[in-house]
């Protein structure tokens, strides 16, 4: 079996050298055709070669061609390939590892890494599988309501003015934690850009 190397194949050599033959004659034709004068050409009976304003304008088209596509297509494609700045592909990548963060009653943390841990957007899972059961089962409610009123102003204590307001808001579900922040959101507020 013969050894692979990066050189290129012989075929693809002899394609390559032909098509460097072929390209140095077009650019021989190219010449001649732009300098010689038309009367030369109409000597020899070639009256069908087009103008001699097309020697100027196929190469500054072609540079325009190239210019356009080197400052606007290529720009454009690599913006379109750039995910969103509030992507979680802008922050986090397969390769990221978070670690569960359960506390074992001796104090001791679970070290367990946490599977897909974005599965779900932005909030990251914060415990293994194991220990995300577990958690669910002890911890049914996140938030306490207290039977006392701290607020500053009595005049604006809801828990003063109507008896039946603590019972109803027992009742109803707690607020989730702030999880689906827009990045861009966040930029604009901490760099104040709009």
């Amino acid at each position: 079996m013969p050894e692979h190397t990066p050189a290129p194949t012989p075929g693809r050599a002899i394609y390559g050298f032909a098509l460097f033959l072929l390209f140095k004659t077009l650019f021989a034709m190219y010449v001649v055709w732009a300098f010689v004068p038309t009367a030369v050409f109409d000597r020899l009976g070639l009256t069908y070669l087009p103008d001699k304003y097309f020697a100027l304008f196929l190469p500054i088209l072609a540079l325009v061609a190239i210019t356009l596509f080197a400052f606007l297509v290529y720009p454009s494609l690599a913006l379109a390939m750039t995910p969103d700045i509030d992507d979680r592909a802008t922050v986090t990548d397969a390769y990221t590892i978070v670690r569960c963060q359960y506390q074992f009653p001796d104090g001791g943390a679970c070290s367990q890494r946490v599977d897909d841990p974005y599965s779900q957007g932005w909030k990251a899972k914060r415990h293994c599988e194991r220990h995300a059961t577990r958690l669910n089962e002890q911890q049914p409610r996140t938030v306490r309501v207290a039977n006392f009123c701290d607020c500053p102003y009595e005049a604006m204590c809801l828990l003063r003015k109507d008896p039946d307001y603590l019972p109803t808001l027992r009742r109803k579900d707690p607020i989730p934690a702030v999880s689906d922040l827009s990045l861009a959101k966040v930029s604009r507020a901490l760099y104040r850009r709009y």
